[in-house]
């Protein structure tokens, strides 16, 4: 499954209660602290990161200055008190927006099809325009698919999704960078959708774009 997220500043009580919370259903799994340089650390005041891994230390939770990620496919049986956690916190009233997003995507590709214009043009090699627009439509394929991926039932869909997303992204970088923000915004759609959850199993959907 792809990381969701949500956004919040480092808070050691919140990591600390959520691991201690969490360590009642399960006593293997971990807590690490990192300083700003990444540097492990037991010191709380100096904690600027934390990460809670499970008993084969991979990390499911991770707290850094801007947000907190979770993958919920390494929580295993550690999911429904790891989202209750999250909805005691007030994270399921969170809005998702995609202002953002759409913004830096467009930019992206008037970027990328714009510098690449102007440089095939220059140089004689119309093959290179074609093949950067070949990168940009690679890209928003694969970012749709993202979106696709993260509706409930097409986890499967993750894998082709990170595909495009290397084939169309990769040869366009730095100029890819202006994604995340779309890809940030799914991901917190994606948790608020699972947090919403009603006891009986219906669920409020946070809308995702179309």
């Amino acid at each position: 499954m792809l990381p969701i997220s949500f956004k919040t500043s480092f808070d050691i009580q919140f990591i600390t209660r959520l691991y201690h919370r969490l360590r009642e259903n399960d006593d293997s799994i971990t807590l690490l602290l990192r300083t700003k340089s990444g540097r492990k650390t037991s010191d709380l005041e100096k904690a600027a990161l934390g990460e809670i891994r499970n008993a084969k230390g991979k990390m499911f939770f991770g707290m850094n200055g801007k947000e907190g990620i979770v993958h919920l496919k390494k929580a295993g049986s550690l999911n429904e008190p790891l989202l209750a956690y999250l909805r005691e916190e007030g994270i399921d009233q969170q809005e998702v927006t995609y202002d953002l997003g759409a913004i830096c995507i467009c930019g992206y590709a008037v970027l990328v099809a714009g510098v690449g214009f102007l440089y095939s043009s220059q140089n004689y090699m119309p093959m290179l325009f074609l093949i950067l627009l070949a990168c940009i439509a690679c890209t928003l394929l694969g970012l749709a698919l993202v979106a696709h991926a993260y509706k409930e039932g097409n986890e499967v869909w993750a894998t082709p999704a990170l595909v495009c997303l290397g084939i169309g992204a990769l040869p366009t970088a730095p100029s890819s960078l202006l994604v995340l923000p779309m890809m940030t915004a799914l991901g917190r759609a994606k948790l608020q959708r699972l947090l919403r959850q009603s006891d009986d199993g219906a669920v409020v959907e946070a809308s995702l774009p179309q």
